[in-house]
Order: structure tokens, then C-alpha cells, then sequence
């Protein structure tokens, strides 16, 4: 193995943080400092039975919730493991740093009043950062954390034992939304949760590196309002893909308000929706719309088999509970293939004569219940064309369950044969997501069925989780971490940036491979000198580096096929230009042949992202980059695959693809000009502002960049 995948491979965290992240979460002592809060995380952690010890921190007090108080953390017996800091943030500030003198190893930290309140916040936090050293540190501006594992919580609030202690570790930016999580009503397993807070010391990135190597932890789960490294978030998330550790992420800020909610909550960079969408696809991340598919996918993730692809089979006795298993499953992405001709003939004579073999399969309401009749049913269909089973069915209201369960647990006993018979993961989904109560979904997950609650969200989390074990069959076919998906590290351009002409533009990127029209710079004498006839028709421009939009300004001029006509045209931009950019003087033009008619237009950019760094945008060109703003962003460096990809995803691919009898373009020259493209933005990742193609026009045999800008620092 190369050197360059074992970068992916490698920890981010140093040795000293990474064995106090260790103590945080397996604590032999827990040191608690402060009043009301502390109050509350003590009553939890006796209730949870922490088997540790306890040590208290006050220095008014003689005793909190039964424990007696020592006066300052230097009086402790020993260096705690893990301390909860339920101070205010200038105590958090003076307690960490005598946490660090002492050797204690993680640290909660409560307080507020950090960089998510501006200049003075932001002093404070980097006087956490001086005083925290070595150790692993949640916050500030956090709630806490919940241990299932071994139950060293520091969490002010009730939550509900789970019987389990394996299970999605949880980090979440809203302490809030993380006290939301522990209340569910889904069966969801966790090892831990943890309100990560304003990150300080400890981002979603250390984290993740951290937790892919813990055994208690199935699944990451991630509820966030933005990232702080992108590229550290990269190298982390490609870790836990080359571990086979699913990452689960739910994001809010995604609209305009909300992106303004999330920055002032705590200080993160969110909105930037489609770079949000192209990285978490590049790294394999599965991106989910609400919390409760995130819940329903950390439970598919903690206790579901693998899924070996999107064919799924459905059962149910009612038409209606089929149309929209259809209807979601298809919106998903999931495939609902027919059964063969050999399982119609197996599955047929089982039926009802009004009964029709189809897939989803509406096994009818006269056959409620049938375990006898419906076990060969299931297990014929799954046997052969499918890679899961998903049974629609709702569990009746308390009320009525006594009498209506037991045709239930039948059916789901049928279902749960057929899965061990075939081998193939099978689910239940709901169509009402809240009846399925507690009892009842362990029993199912007991007999080896998956209970999803919510129809739509199921259909949403199978595909999920097929895509996820997709793409760790693909990357097992490369026998290597995928270090090609690795970020290019970009840094912040300092100062102002300049213009680069077209002409120049054009010549860098042709030295790259870009096919560019043959052009010639003219001064105004070199026009003055031309056939009194063109060859063919030329377009004429104005060539200056402060004259970045041309059209703008009057100084494009198309379809010229003489002399006079671009001495006629040079003349009219001089005034042009000087009407509208006085200080400009205007001694070069560029003159190009006219481009045919092509099939299509594209616009190809590159831009510097402060967040996200060098960002390709591949797009719909011409006058349909306003109208249509059909776009794709693709995080560099980028692939063939990733830009054939990107290219077939736009709405206008069909120009593309022979719209109307027109010729289909080959799109391998089309893919070369965007990767010559991608290459000269690498090549220049220390002083490329921005730049467009734009068109760049699409012909059958080969693709023409007609404009070009570079923008660079």
C-alpha cells in the first residue's frame, strides 16, 4: 500500500488527546463542578448506576445531592478522568487550566459566552484553547454527554436507559436536539451522545477519528450546522469509509433563514447547500432530510445487515399501503422489479383467485394472518431478484390490540422465515410512524426483522444503507483507501485580486489541453492591415485586463466578414469603452473565427471556496446559465467518472445526448476540456481567485472554451 493511503488511514488526533478522548468516555472517576447544573447530571448518574467514582466541586457549598463538596479541583484525591465544568465562562477558562496542571484527562464545558457572541467571545475562546492543552474537550456552549457504555454521564437532563451499550455514537452541534434524541420513540441503540457545542478544541472531525476505532460504537451520527476543516473533516470521514464505519449526517441552516439561525447559535459556517450535497457524496457520508429519518437511519445503521443492492420486494394485504410503498420507494431510488415467470407460478396458486402476483404483492386482507400460507410466498419471492423485503403493515392502537395482534406477529414471523431462509434483510414499515410501540419492536428486532417507522423514511433509509454498502464494495474492488478523494488544501488568498484577459486567459488554460478558437491579439494598426476580404466571419474583441465583461462595456462584436467591417467594429468600442470605463485605454483586441452552431452550451468554473477550497461547476451555458441555473458543483480534485456524472445529471443533458435527431455529442472531449480545466486549477491552487469557461460549446466531435477568465490573487 502507497504511502499516500495510509494518510487517510492515519489518526488527526496526537497520542496525549487521543488517551484523554479515551478517559472521557471510559471514566474510572468524574469530577463535577458547580451548582444547579451539577445538581441535576449527579441525580442522573446514580440513577444510571456509574459504577466509578464521584467527586464533587464547590467552593460555597459542603455537600451537593449527597455528595460532599471538595473547595478547588487542586483538592481532589486524583486527576478525574473526565470533568464536567458547570461554570461560568470565565471560571471554565481558570478550571481548565488547573485541570491541565493536575493530569485530568476530558472536560464537559457548559458556559456559554464564547465565539458564538462576537469579538469578546471570541477572546475568551481563544483563552480556552492556551488553557485546555492536551486534553479532550466538549464545547463550550454544550449540554453534555450521555454514556451508555458504562454510564459515566454528565447530562443535566433525564434520559431513558437503553438496554443495550452498543449502539450510534451521536455528536450533535444543539444541545437541545440531542436531549430531543435521547426521548425517541424508535428503539434506536446508542453508545454515546455528546452536544459537541461550539468545538472549541474537539470538531465533528476528531470525533469522527476517534470514534471509528471504538468497538462500542456501530454507526457516527452527526446533527450539524456546519463545518469548521472541511479538509479535516475529509481525511476523517475517509477513515471511518475505509473502516467500513458508516457516517450519518442531518444538517440544519439549509435555508436562507436557518443558515442565519445556525451562525448566530454557534458561529459555524453553514448554508452552501449543493457543496454540502457534492462533499458528503464524495466522502460516502449518507445525508439525511429530518430528524426522524436520522433516527430511522442510526437504527438501520446500529442493527441492520448488509444490503446488497436498491431491488426490493414488498408485501402487504392492501392496494393503497402498495401504491405508496410504490410511490416512495420509487422517489427513494429503489428498484421494484416484477417477479419471474417461475416465482408467478410458485407464488400464484397460494393466492386467492382474485389474487395477482405482482411486486409490491398484495398477498389480500383474506389472507390476514396466515402464517402457513404466507411464509412460502415470502420466501418464493426473495429468494431469486431481489436484495431485501420491506412489509407494509401498521400495528393496531392499544385499544384494539389484544384482538389484532396476534394475525400481526404471524405475518411478521412469516417475514422473519423468509429473511433467515434466503438470507436477505427484511423490514417493517409503518405507514404511520408512531404505531409500532416499544414492546413490539423489540420482539421484531429479536425475530430478525428491522421495524421502520414512517413509510417514507424507511423507503429513504434501505436505499441509504444500499448506497452505503455500495460504496464499500467499490472501494474494496481498489484494495486501497481512497486517497484520490482526498481535499486539495487550499488557503485563503490575502489581498486584492486581479483580472486576467481573455487572451491570456485563454493561453494558460491551452497549455493544459483546453481546445481554444485560433485567435490573434491586433492593435488597431494590425487591423488597419488586414485582407480587405476575410476567409471566413470573425468575432472581434476588446482585450484588457480591467475589461473582464465585455458585453458589458460594447465590446464584442460578432459575424464580421471584412476589413472595414472590424475596423467599423474596433471604432465603435474605443467610444464605447471610453464612455463607460474613462480611465481604461484601449490598445489590443482579440480577433477569433466564428464558432458554428453547437449542440450545447456549457459554462465550466472554478471558484475558491474559504470553507470548502477549489469548487469545479460544471452548468448549463450560454443564456441558460440564468434561467435555468442547472449546475453541478464537484469538490476538486475530481475524476472522469465524477464529471461524465455531473454532466448527465443536468437537466439540459439531453442537448447532449441526441435531443430532437441531433447528433449525439461524444462526451469523451467534452470530459477532457473539464478535466484540463480541473488540472489547471490544481496547478495554480496558490493564486487562482476564480475562474469561467463560459460557453464552452459542445459539438459532436469535440468541445471549443469561445470565452474565458481567470480571476487570481
Amino acid at each position: 500500500m502507497s504511502s499516500e493511503p495510509n494518510t487517510i488511514l492515519a489518526s488527526r488526533l496526537s497520542d496525549a488527546r487521543r488517551e484523554n478522548f479515551r478517559r472521557l468516555l471510559a471514566p474510572r472517576h468524574i469530577a463535577f463542578m458547580g451548582g444547579g447544573q451539577v445538581e441535576s447530571a449527579l441525580r442522573n448518574i446514580v440513577r444510571h448506576k456509574f459504577a466509578g467514582e464521584i467527586y464533587v466541586v464547590n467552593g460555597k457549598r459542603d455537600q451537593i445531592a449527597g455528595h460532599k463538596c471538595y473547595r478547588t479541583l487542586s483538592d481532589l484525591p486524583v486527576a478525574p478522568d473526565a470533568t464536567y465544568l458547570g461554570v461560568n465562562a470565565d471560571a471554565t477558562i481558570e478550571a481548565l487550566g488547573e485541570l491541565n496542571r493536575i493530569g485530568a484527562g476530558g472536560v464537559i464545558c457548559y458556559a456559554s459566552g464564547f465565539s458564538e457572541i462576537g469579538d469578546a467571545g471570541a477572546e475568551r475562546n481563544r483563552g480556552l484553547i492556551a488553557a485546555a492543552g492536551e486534553m479532550a474537550v466538549v464545547g463550550p456552549n454544550c449540554y453534555g454527554l450521555v454514556n451508555y457504555v458504562n454510564h459515566g454521564s454528565m447530562w443535566p437532563s433525564v434520559y431513558q436507559p437503553l438496554a443495550t451499550n452498543r449502539g450510534a455514537a451521536v455528536i450533535g452541534q444543539s444541545g437541545n436536539v440531542c436531549i430531543h434524541l435521547t426521548s425517541n420513540q424508535r428503539s434506536v441503540p446508542f453508545s454515546y451522545l455528546i452536544s459537541a457545542g461550539n468545538q472549541a478544541i474537539l470538531g465533528f472531525e476528531d470525533y469522527i477519528d476517534y470514534l471509528t476505532d471504538d468497538p462500542n460504537v456501530s454507526c457516527i451520527g452527526l446533527f450539524m450546522e456546519g463545518i469548521r476543516d472541511v479538509a479535516g473533516f475529509s481525511q476523517a470521514c475517509l477513515r471511518a469509509r475505509a473502516k467500513g464505519m458508516p457516517v450519518i449526517v442531518c444538517r440544519s441552516g439549509r435555508s436562507e433563514l436557518g443558515a442565519a439561525m445556525a451562525a448566530s447559535h454557534t458561529s459555524s459556517l453553514a448554508g452552501q447547500n449543493e457543496y454540502y450535497d457534492a462533499l458528503f457524496a464524495r466522502l460516502g457520508v449518507l445525508s439525511t432530510d429530518t430528524v426522524p429519518q436520522f433516527l430511522e437511519m442510526l437504527k438501520v445503521a446500529a442493527v441492520a445487515p448488509p444490503v446488497t443492492g436498491k431491488r426490493v420486494a414488498v408485501f402487504s394485504s392492501s392496494g393503497g399501503d402498495n401504491g405508496l410503498a410504490a410511490d416512495y420507494c420509487s422517489f427513494a431510488g429503489l428498484a421494484l422489479p416484477q417477479p419471474s415467470k417461475a416465482q408467478v407460478a410458485a407464488i400464484k396458486p397460494l393466492l386467492p383467485d382474485y389474487g395477482h402476483v405482482s411486486n409490491p404483492l398484495d398477498f389480500t386482507a383474506g389472507y390476514w394472518g396466515n402464517e402457513q400460507l404466507l411464509t412460502p410466498m415470502f420466501t418464493t419471492m426473495l429468494e431469486d431478484g431481489y436484495d431485501s423485503g420491506l412489509m407494509v403493515m401498521d400495528y393496531p392502537a392499544p385499544k384494539v390490540a389484544e384482538d389484532a395482534g396476534e394475525p400481526l406477529f404471524a405475518m411478521i414471523r412469516a417475514l422473519a422465515a423468509a429473511g433467515k431462509a434466503t438470507g436477505k434483510p427484511v423490514f417493517m414499515g409503518s405507514v404511520n410512524p408512531e404505531s409500532i410501540p416499544e414492546d413490539v419492536r423489540v420482539w421484531m428486532f429479536e425475530q430478525g426483522v428491522i421495524p421502520l417507522q414512517g413509510l417514507h423514511d424507511a423507503a429513504k433509509v434501505i436505499a441509504l444503507w444500499a448506497e452505503h454498502h455500495n460504496t464499500i464494495r467499490q472501494d474494496a474492488l481498489k484494495a486501497a483507501p481512497r486517497a484520490d478523494l482526498a481535499l486539495h488544501p487550499v488557503k485563503v488568498l490575502e489581498g486584492a485580486t486581479r483580472t486576467v484577459n481573455e487572451g491570456e486567459s485563454k493561453r494558460r488554460l491551452a497549455a493544459f489541453g483546453l481546445t481554444v478558437p485560433r485567435g490573434q491579439i491586433l492593435t488597431r494598426a494590425d487591423i488597419n492591415s488586414l485582407p480587405e476580404t476575410l476567409e471566413a466571419p470573425v468575432v472581434l474583441k476588446v482585450l484588457h485586463d480591467d475589461l473582464p465583461h465585455k458585453t458589458e462595456v460594447g465590446g464584442v462584436a460578432l459575424n464580421l466578414r471584412s476589413r472595414a467591417d472590424v475596423q467599423a467594429a474596433a471604432d465603435r468600442m474605443l467610444v464605447s469603452v471610453r464612455a463607460h470605463a474613462p480611465d481604461v485605454v484601449l490598445e489590443r483586441y482579440l480577433m477569433e473565427p466564428m464558432q458554428a452552431a453547437p449542440l450545447a452550451e456549457l459554462i465550466v468554473g472554478v471558484k475558491r471556496d474559504p470553507l470548502f477550497g477549489m469548487m469545479l461547476v460544471v452548468g448549463a451555458g450560454g443564456i441558460f446559465v440564468e434561467l435555468l441555473k442547472d449546475a453541478r458543483p464537484l469538490l476538486l480534485p475530481v475524476s472522469r467518472s465524477d464529471v461524465e456524472a455531473a454532466l448527465r445529471s443536468l437537466k439540459t443533458f439531453p442537448l447532449l445526448d441526441g435531443f430532437r435527431g441531433k447528433p449525439r455529442a461524444d462526451l469523451g472531449p467534452v470530459i477532457d476540456a473539464i478535466m484540463a480545466i480541473a488540472d489547471y486549477a490544481a496547478n495554480a491552487l496558490d493564486s487562482l481567485s476564480e475562474f469561467d469557461v463560459n460557453p464552452l460549446m459542445v459539438y459532436e466531435h469535440g468541445a471549443v472554451a469561445v470565452d474565458a477568465l481567470i480571476v487570481e490573487g
